[in-house]
């Protein structure tokens, strides 16, 4: 049975996250650049707020028996063919994993004005993932 308390001290560690990622909303990108601790904020708030995303997918996926798991992208579709989510939604924020192996692991540089876009267009993503997780525990 999924632990509906581990997954709401989830979604309020998430919640916690985009508002403060949301503070950052109003600062530009010039002045975003020039400022370390606000880099940090907007790479490691994103991280973790996708972490949480993979983390509670992994939850609900594990109490469904899923076993057919080996990438977090993975975890993201399956929530959409398991209708935890809406399929569209779920093909819509996958490229969210791709982001998170960019922050963790520096495969790249990070894009500070990707970043700056994710954090300006995207950042509802997160919020709309907690309401159908919500939806889900209801029923």
């Amino acid at each position: 049975m999924v632990d509906a308390q581990i997954l709401a001290v989830k979604l309020k560690e998430l919640e916690k996250y985009i508002a403060e990622l949301e503070k950052l909303r109003t600062t530009s990108v010039e002045t975003l650049s020039k400022d370390l601790n606000k880099i940090w904020s907007l790479e490691h708030g994103l991280q973790l707020s996708i972490q949480i995303v993979i983390d509670i997918g992994n939850h609900i996926l594990a109490d469904m028996k899923e076993s057919n798991i080996e990438t977090y992208t993975d975890v993201i579709d399956l929530l959409g063919v398991k209708k935890v989510i809406p399929v569209d939604f779920a093909k819509r924020i996958r490229a969210m994993v791709g982001l998170r192996n960019i922050l963790v692991h520096e495969y790249v540089e990070v894009d500070l004005k990707q970043l700056y876009s994710v954090l300006q267009n995207n950042l509802d993503d997160f919020k709309e993932f907690a309401e159908f997780i919500r939806c889900f525990l209801k029923k």
